[in-house]
């Protein structure tokens, strides 16, 4: 290997390792959010919790149960979700959504809803975040042809 092969080596492995020799990040430092999603990928209002494993990622899941289309359904969002930056960050997800229950939300009764979501996120110091965004929504099930929706939504909360 050349000279100038190693040094772009080098360089690159330099600025791989380099955001990890930092000082650690809020979601390092508070890694449990707990908060309140309001529409997005819990289609009404969800509890949400979420784990980072480390400062960019993390995984969380929600609850809620609502009454509609003549019976209760629940609503069980799971996702992962990727964060590059610290404080202020985009703020990427993917996931689903299970509905489970005697009625029907949005013509969706007890499928499974694939979700995508996109937007931003701010995290406090002190643990406060908030997360405006929105989330596009799709029915896992076969034939659902173009059956989705693009919610916009938000998620406000406190980490520890």
């Amino acid at each position: 290997m050349g000279p100038r092969k190693i040094v772009l080596v080098a360089t690159v492995v330099s600025l791989l390792l380099l955001p990890s020799a930092g000082s650690a990040g809020v979601r390092e430092e508070h890694p449990n959010l707990v908060g309140g999603e309001l529409l997005g990928r819990g289609i009404a209002l969800t509890l949400n919790y979420e784990r980072f494993v480390s400062n960019q990622f993390g995984l969380g899941a929600g609850v809620m149960a609502i009454s509609a289309g003549g019976g209760g359904v629940a609503i069980v969002p799971l996702y992962a979700s990727y964060l590059p930056g610290d404080i202020h960050s985009l703020y990427l997800s993917g996931g689903a959504t299970l509905l489970a229950g005697g009625g029907d939300l949005q013509d969706w009764e007890s499928t499974w809803v694939i979700h995508g979501t996109i937007g931003y996120q701010y995290t406090s110091p002190g643990g406060f975040f908030v997360r405006p965004f929105f989330t596009y929504l799709h029915p896992a099930h076969a034939g659902s042809g173009d059956d989705y929706l693009i919610w916009p939504w938000l998620t406000i909360g406190g980490s520890f």
